[in-house]
């Protein structure tokens, strides 16, 4: 699995650790797995919900993400993909870096249950789309709301001098071939 790092070293964000791994199932479909280790007690969780719905605005708190881009370039297309830990979900296409956003209704998103144990939350999310998820570079990120109410935001890795999950500098070369 890969590291995340805080975008803000502080003592709650210094008590845990995120890691996630992306692993392609078939051309349209892929799993996503993160795990958050350390103490897992201070992170504010959504309500249990007993329905996965889309929903808007799931990085205001707790919430796991994907980033898919077809180019590493700032004028290159990508999906984003948002999932909370109670199963609400949704999935964006951008035309442009911060630009064209849309949902992506071709892509659904399913969390599998949420495995915890003490110190630990393991989550594994599938992306199935009806079209080929064809992408060339990637960003795992993760915003987590801590129960004092502060929010962290953790990436791959952190290029600018804010927290920006959209920017492709702080994601990873890859491919699904």
């Amino acid at each position: 699995m890969k590291s995340l790092t805080a975008f803000t070293k502080t003592p709650l964000t210094n008590t845990l650790q995120v890691q996630g791994e992306v692993t392609p199932l078939s051309d349209s479909r892929l799993l996503v797995e993160f795990k958050i280790t350390g103490s897992t007690d201070a992170i504010k969780w959504p309500e249990s919900s007993s329905s996965e719905r889309r929903e808007d605005g799931l990085w205001k708190h707790t919430c796991l993400e994907v980033f898919l881009g077809n180019g590493a370039t700032p004028e290159s297309p990508y999906l984003e993909i948002n999932c909370a830990p109670n199963g609400h979900w949704n999935a964006y296409s951008f035309s442009k870096y911060r630009e064209g956003m849309a949902p992506a209704t071709d892509t659904r998103v399913r969390l599998q249950p949420r495995n915890s144990e003490d110190a630990e939350a393991r989550f594994q999310i599938e992306i199935d789309s009806r079209k080929p998820l064809d992408f060339t570079c990637l960003g795992l990120t993760a915003v987590i709301e801590f129960v004092d109410g502060t929010l962290s935001y953790w990436s791959l890795f952190h290029p600018g001098p804010q927290a920006d999950f959209h920017n492709k500098a702080g994601w990873t070369a890859l491919s699904t071939h």
